[in-house]
C-alpha cells in the first residue's frame, strides 16, 4: 500500500511541474507563496501517509473500512435494485394461477 501512496505522491509532484511550467509560461516569473506551501504541504501529507500504511494498526483499520465500505456499496446496490425491479415488476398483469384438476 506504501507503494501506491508514494505513486499517488509522485504524480502529484509532477503534475504540479506541469503546473507551474504553464503558469511561468502565462504568469509572473515567480510563483505564488502560495503554491510552494501547498506543494510542501502535499508532499508531507503522502510521505506521512505512506509512513502510517507501515503501521500494522493503521493497515487493520483501513482493511476494515474498506471492508464496510464495500458492504454499504453492495447493499446500497441491492437495495436499488431491489426496488428497480419491483417498480418495473408494479404494472406487470401477473400470471394466471393453474387450477388444480377437478377430481371426480
Amino acid at each position: 500500500m506504501a507503494n501506491e501512496w508514494n505513486e499517488i505522491g509522485e504524480r502529484l509532484q509532477g503534475l504540479g511541474l506541469k503546473l507551474k511550467l504553464h503558469y511561468e509560461q502565462s504568469g509572473p516569473s515567480e510563483m505564488p507563496d502560495a503554491f510552494n506551501k501547498l506543494g510542501t504541504a502535499l508532499e508531507d501529507l503522502f510521505k506521512t501517509a505512506g509512513n502510517a500504511v507501515k503501521d500494522d494498526a493503521v493497515r487493520t483499520d483501513l482493511k476494515d473500512v474498506g471492508h464496510m465500505l464495500a458492504d454499504a456499496v453492495t447493499n446500497n446496490l441491492n437495495r436499488a435494485s431491489n426496488e428497480v425491479r419491483d417498480w418495473i415488476n408494479k404494472d406487470k398483469p401477473e400470471s394466471p394461477k393453474e387450477e388444480p384438476p377437478k377430481s371426480e
